[in-house]
């Protein structure tokens, strides 16, 4: 019986081209297909995330207002009030995030009694979170004839120091409302014939104290920065955000000092109309 010999027919190589080229088409596309699920998985991550990061912004911003009566605001919507302050809208909800977390925390070095005035009917507090100034501000207190007083913050490395000096601002707004002659004797301890500078640029460092020595010895310090020495209000304002950012006795606390003397007479001030309960620098303070 004869076998039947069957011989199988070899591709030819143009087959075997044809058939690299389908396959190699096939793995681009299926690649392309997986870049193109990664792209949206990343996309839909991100929107996630940034979806939670504003959620987490809305929690505090009622916490806010819940706790201490305030309101926050950011983004577009206070577009309208931006521009007569010169600033510009923030829109970063990962920045606005860290601010919120700041101003929380830093609500906690006043006494909760403070925050009573916002939470009357006659008073509020709006503060207005912002991308920057066109100027070379870094925050700015306002008050109308309504009562309302804003505060606008830019996002800044100093970001609490600011906001405890335009929270000063709006208090002493509030206490001259209570008190016709506020602070009437601040000028008396100041140096003999000192006037305040309202222009920046002629600002010096006399008189101004220099955290880098042991202490003031022949007490000539009475001012804590130069921006202090622009108006009597503003030099309030820079002795009561040191004070909120104080993390030890710094040498100008010294009693008896020029500075010290400020401080005293500010904080009886602040006792008589506002809080006697103390605040955060009340332990550094003699």
């Amino acid at each position: 019986m004869q076998r039947k010999v069957i011989r199988k027919r070899k591709l030819s190589v143009f087959t075997y081209f044809i058939i690299f080229v389908f396959m190699a088409g096939l793995t681009v596309l299926t690649i392309k297909e997986l870049d193109i699920a990664s792209g949206l998985e990343e996309i839909l991550y991100q929107k996630d995330v940034i979806s939670s990061i504003e959620q987490e912004n809305k929690y505090y911003i009622n916490k806010i207002k819940k706790e201490y009566g305030i309101t926050i605001g950011y983004g577009q919507e206070e577009k309208s009030f931006l521009s007569s302050v010169n600033a510009n809208v923030q829109e970063d909800v990962n920045i606005v995030n860290n601010n919120l977390k700041i101003i929380y925390s830093a609500f906690k070095k006043y006494p909760s009694d403070v925050f009573d005035i916002f939470k009357e009917e006659k008073y509020s507090l709006y503060i207005l979170l912002v991308s920057n100034f066109n100027d070379n501000n870094l925050a700015l207190a306002s008050k109308n004839t309504l009562n309302q007083y804003r505060v606008f913050l830019s996002n800044n490395e100093n970001f609490e120091r600011s906001l405890h000096h335009e929270l000063f601002h709006v208090l002493e707004y509030y206490m001259s409302d209570k008190v016709k002659f506020l602070y009437y004797a601040w000028n008396s301890y100041n140096p003999t014939n000192f006037k305040y500078e309202q222009n920046i640029d002629k600002l010096t460092d006399e008189y101004v104290y220099n955290k880098y020595l042991a202490e003031d010895k022949n007490n000539t310090s009475y001012f804590l920065t130069k921006y202090s020495k622009v108006s009597a209000k503003e030099d309030r304002a820079e002795i009561f955000a040191e004070l909120m950012m104080l993390n030890k006795k710094e040498g100008y606390l010294k009693r008896g000092g020029n500075i010290n003397q400020k401080i005293n007479y500010l904080i009886n001030e602040i006792k008589e109309n506002i809080s006697i309960s103390n605040f955060h620098f009340s332990t550094f303070i003699n």
